[in-house]
């Protein structure tokens, strides 16, 4: 089902992912076909421009012809002649015959040749000769032309049709000589044959908006705008009226407007596109502007874009369809799959569940045996104590020449051997590595732990060695558990070096607690370290795998050749002691393996437990309470100390020392740990709640947790481990009277 459940959410997925990018596509294509249409627009206002542009650059050019055709006319003897003889004689025959040649040779360009009086400022003028077929014009604006004295009047004739009378001075200035040119006929010449879309022209404005030029004959001389507003009183020329304001001003620009066709019977409003630019003169002008269809351009870009707008919805139709078929055919193998998925975890839980019933069973195994040997050990403990204690005592009192002596040294010897034992078999008790703990000599261990290496050492390592430790120096850990350390350390140094010939260094030295802080993680430092570390030349770690070499079960040996279990272990046990332990290391250079242990606060000789330093061999202390549940051991430390000059209030009952204790006067607690109803370190704990400034010195064949916590927090001042000598009771006893 889970595996369903995923199928579905990564169908469902592709489908939201498959719309997503359908989305981002038409967003895409509206974007670009949108972007596309601007350009396209833009491209096509600037063709309308160049088209209008070349229309006035025709028509400037061809008023310009025409106005150095009038100065050529001026210059003619024979139109002088006849000139002279009109303003003589008023005989026009002579000059009205060289003007109507003179047309006949302009081929139907000019349409008139006019002399007339010179106009007043307000435009009226007298035709006084006609070239052609007489007509009657009246100015409706005019303007100054480019040449000196030069005028340019819009002409109206009586048919409403549109002239430009480009005229000049003549005959010395008394008379003004007229070209009369059609502007339909220059507007066929210059602009007929441009074709602007299906529905656009070019048409011709004054400055003032009457329409001299359009392909609607009866637009033809109206104002642009009042003329159509009293033609179609209910249209919005808005827009074309903002437009001729615009031209109006001479400008030269391309503008989108919306107005009419005006030659559709019934005019629509529509879109257009305009581009106007004026034909200037002296100080007026003329406006020529190219009108086109705004859809014409926008309407196929925007059919092309829905044409593929719908080709992308196929596709992505298409695309869904197949995504669902092929869900569906999924289905079937997908069900096949997680049954046997689903029978796979299940074999694999009830795997999982055998596995963790045996282990159950086995760490039950281990407990019961646990406690088993633990009570075993403190048993043979609590007999080898006054064993070993009276042997002593015999040995002490007796002649060595004696068969006594001898007889007692069997009896210790044996009782040492059966010591190591128990504390062997006691191992086997612990929840945790290094719970017995005493004070060892590093120095000394590591010469002992380096002869067992020669034993081992493969033929193709050499060995060297840098020790740089105090003299005296002990750490909290037993010697058991530094060989182990040393020795796995070790055995994964061979096996780095095992195809080649490679060197084994060991060494070691002092680092403070601070130095301790930037080397290795521990809950809490303390004061001083000492450190060892064992270093190769063989194949190295890559990185990628030294953050797990610590993890149990990780191995990077062969199959069948390491459990994974050897720097667990040793992790383990440093981590229980207080200490930590770093490792540096290069592919192809070696390994380099540093493991910290805290120093003792004092120390002494294998065998005498955890102490602190003493001031002195003998103390001041007379009165030592004694706390003993078992009745041998308690006679036996009671009759050593009472012989040692000691006043001993020996209890069997722990419950009893209260009493005692605030009675007063006790210098020194000797109390076993173990006991019923009470252990000794809550009697430590009493006599300190009392506020008695008594040493304690705490006995035991297992130093547990609530031991060592009393330890350092300075409740217990001394450790002394089962079973012991009388001897060492009295040491220890004197050291702490001394403090």
């Amino acid at each position: 089902m889970k595996r369903w459940r995923e199928i579905n959410v990564r169908f469902h997925l592709g489908i939201a992912a498959a719309f997503a990018l359908a989305a981002a596509l038409a967003l895409g294509l509206v974007y670009s076909f949108n972007q596309y249409k601007d350009q396209i627009i833009e491209e096509q206002e600037e063709q309308l421009l160049t088209i209008a542009k070349a229309v006035s650059n025709s028509i400037s050019v061809y008023t310009d012809f025409y106005f150095a055709d009038l100065l050529d006319v001026n210059t003619y003897d024979e139109y002088q002649e006849a000139g002279k003889l009109y303003l003589e004689t008023g005989e026009e025959g002579p000059i009205r015959k060289f003007l109507t040649e003179h047309m006949r040779i302009q081929n139907e360009d000019v349409s008139n040749f006019l002399v007339s009086s010179d106009p007043e400022n307000d435009g009226e003028h007298e035709v006084l000769i006609q070239g052609g077929e007489d007509r009657t014009y009246t100015s409706v604006n005019y303007f100054d032309g480019k040449e000196k004295d030069s005028r340019i009047d819009i002409l109206q004739d009586e048919e409403n049709q549109f002239y430009l009378g480009l005229s000049m001075p003549t005959l010395d200035g008394s008379l003004r000589l007229y070209f009369v040119i059609n502007i339909e006929r220059m507007y066929q010449k210059v602009a007929s044959y441009i074709k602007v879309g299906q529905n656009g022209y070019v048409m011709i404005k004054d400055s003032t908006g009457r329409i001299l030029m359009h392909p609607v004959k009866k637009q033809i001389g109206k104002d642009v705008i009042s003329g159509r507003e009293a033609m179609y009183p209910d249209f919005d020329l808005s827009e074309l009226e903002t437009l001729i304001e615009h031209q109006k001003q001479g400008r030269e620009a391309a503008e989108i407007y919306h107005s009419y066709w005006w030659t559709d019977e019934v005019p629509q409003r529509v879109k257009k596109i305009a581009a106007y630019t004026p034909v200037w003169f002296q100080d007026d002008f003329i406006i020529v502007s190219a009108v086109i269809d705004y859809d014409e351009i926008a309407a196929p870009i925007s059919q092309a874009m829905i044409s593929i707008s719908l080709l992308t919805i196929a596709l992505m139709t298409t695309f869904v369809v197949v995504l669902y078929k092929l869900r569906i055919s999924s289905i079937a193998r997908t069900r096949a799959e997680e049954e046997n998925e689903y029978l796979r975890e299940l074999n694999s839980k009830l795997e999982e569940l055998r596995r963790r019933q045996e282990q159950m069973a086995h760490n039950q195994r281990l407990q019961l045996m646990g406690t088993l040997t633990g009570g075993i050990a403190h048993e043979f403990n609590n007999l080898l104590t006054p064993i070993m204690g009276y042997s002593g005592m015999i040995l002490a009192e007796a002649d060595p020449a004696d068969d006594v002596y001898d007889s007692a040294q069997e009896i210790y010897s044996a009782a040492e051997k059966a010591k190591e034992i128990i504390r062997q078999i006691a191992s086997l008790s612990r929840k945790q590595p290094g719970t017995a703990v005493k004070p060892l000599e590093i120095r000394q261990a590591a010469e002992r732990v380096l002869r067992i290496i020669d034993t081992v050492i493969p033929p193709n390592v050499h060995l060297t060695t840098c020790f740089s430790w105090t003299d005296g120096c002990h750490i909290r850990c037993s010697e058991t558990e530094f060989n182990q350390i040393i020795l796995n350390l070790c055995t994964n140094a061979f096996y780095a070096m095992r195809s080649r010939d490679g060197h084994l260094g060991l060494g070691g030295g002092m680092v403070s607690g601070e130095e301790a802080k930037l080397l290795f993680h521990a809950p809490q430092y303390e004061k001083d370290y000492a450190s060892f570390w064992v270093a190769d030349d063989g194949e190295g770690i890559p990185e990628q795998q030294q953050s797990h070499i610590f993890d149990p079960f990780f191995t990077t040996k062969q199959a069948g050749e390491g459990t994974g279990l050897g720097l667990s272990t040793v992790t383990s046990i440093l981590e229980s002691l207080g200490g930590g332990i770093r490792v540096e290391s290069k592919p192809g250079q070696g390994s380099r393996f540093t493991f910290y242990l805290p120093l003792c606060k004092g120390g002494r000789e294998e065998g005498a437990g955890l102490n602190r330093p003493a001031g002195g061999n003998r103390g001041s202390a007379r009165r030592i309470l004694l706390v003993e549940d078992d009745k041998k051991i308690l006679k036996l430390f009671d009759k050593a100390l009472t012989a040692a000059g000691f006043e001993v209030t020996a209890i069997g009952n722990p419950l009893d020392a209260e009493a005692v204790l605030r009675q007063g006067g006790i210098d020194v607690i000797v109390t076993d740990y173990a006991m019923p109803k009470m252990n000794g370190a809550q009697i430590a704990a009493l006599a300190r709640t009392l506020g008695l400034h008594c040493k304690v010195i705490l006995i035991t064949g297992l130093v547990e947790d609530q031991v060592l916590e009393y330890y350092r927090k300075n409740l217990i001042h001394e450790l002394l481990l089962k079973p012991l000598e009388c001897q060492t009771l009295i040491d220890a006893v004197n050291r702490e009277a001394g403090r």
